[in-house]
This record gives C-alpha cells, structure tokens and sequence, in this order.
C-alpha cells in the first residue's frame, strides 16, 4: 500500500514539474484573440538546470521509497570480563629480625594470588 501511494504521489510530482515549465514556456506564444500571435519569437524559455534539479529529486524520492527497508543487525551478546584475575608470583624482600637484635632482608617467594572485585 505504501509503495502504491509513493508511486502515485511521484507520478503526480513529476506530471507538475513537466507540465508547469511547459505552460509557462507556450504562454507568450500563442494566439492572443486579436487574430495575431503573441509576438514573442524566443527559443522555448526552459530551463535545463531545473529539469536536471527535478528529474535528480523525483529519482531520490522514488529510489528512497522503493528501496528495500534496511534492517539492522541483530546485537552480540558477549559475557561480561571476569571479576576475578590472578596476579602472578613474585619475589619480595621481608624484614627479619635476628637473635642478636640486628634486621636483616631476606627474599621470599610470594605465590600467585586470585583477587577477586
């Protein structure tokens, strides 16, 4: 139903535009009832630009309404990130405090860790 009034509705536009120009163009130019013609000889006063501007709006209108509907992809869902991540091993240097009273650093291997947010 759509596509009948979109058809009917460019037929009625383009029907105007030529018929318009051509009117106006043949008004000078015919018998004016006094048994003469209207005195003007000019070559038909067109406009080309007008015909090419029209003729480029009709086919977009036409060629929009026409045209098969576009229907967008559906989403992709991906799971969200994990809330956990594991931080790796490392090696970190802890105070030790001697018998004698005196700190020392020792290296100490710290294992990896899940944290989870």
């Amino acid at each position: 139903m759509r596509k009948i009034w979109a058809v009917t509705l460019v037929s009625a536009l383009l029907l105007a535009v030529v018929a318009v120009p051509l009117a106006s163009a043949a008004g000078g130019r015919g018998w004016d009832g006094r048994g003469e013609w209207g005195g003007q000889h000019d070559s038909h006063g067109g406009c080309v630009a007008c015909g090419f501007l029209g003729g480029l709006a009709l086919g977009g209108i036409l060629g929009g309404v026409l045209a098969a509907p576009y229907a967008a992809p559906p989403p992709v869902y991906s799971p969200p990130p994990p809330a956990c991540y594991t931080q790796p091993g490392y090696w970190g240097r802890v105070p030790y405090v001697r018998p004698d009273g005196y700190t020392v650093y020792r290296n100490v291997w710290v294992p990896p860790q899940t944290v989870c947010q």
